[in-house]
């Protein structure tokens, strides 16, 4: 009977997970279809828990080469409150990002890369929200 019972558990468990995939690759495929006549390069999905003390945060780090013009094309996804902040920082400066002074959301930030070197990407939900959301980095063709 445990045996059955730890099976059943596992099984249960493997599908949740294969899910939670699933809804993140869809997620990924949509967002892909917004970049437009750039050149996928690569997705970094986040989900973070709600905070009220400070925002949880994830930082991806990427090397950008000079002279190419880059897109971060920013997803959201459904059944979450947190709408995603990302900011493309070199060192401590932030050089763009997906939300505008007034409060409101850009779905891409647009960068021309001005010197070969190591960027972060960093995505947070404001005002500590729990979300969901993937960032899609791309190049766009000239």
């Amino acid at each position: 009977m445990k045996k059955i019972l730890t099976i059943l558990l596992t099984l249960l468990i493997a599908l949740q997970f294969n899910n939670a995939l699933a809804q993140s690759d869809e997620l990924v495929n949509v967002c892909a279809l917004g970049i437009g006549n750039a050149t996928y390069l690569k997705d970094y999905k986040v989900k973070l828990s709600a905070s009220s003390v400070s925002p949880p945060s994830a930082k991806f780090n990427v090397i950008l080469n000079k002279g190419t013009m880059y897109k971060i094309t920013v997803c959201n996804a459904e059944g979450y409150a947190g709408e995603a902040v990302v900011q493309l920082m070199e060192n401590a400066s932030i050089l763009g990002t997906n939300i505008k002074t007034d409060g409101s959301f850009v779905t891409a930030i647009g960068f021309q890369c001005q010197k070969t070197g190591m960027y972060s990407i960093n995505v947070f939900f404001k005002d500590g929200k729990e979300g969901a959301a993937v960032a899609i980095l791309s190049y766009i063709n000239m």
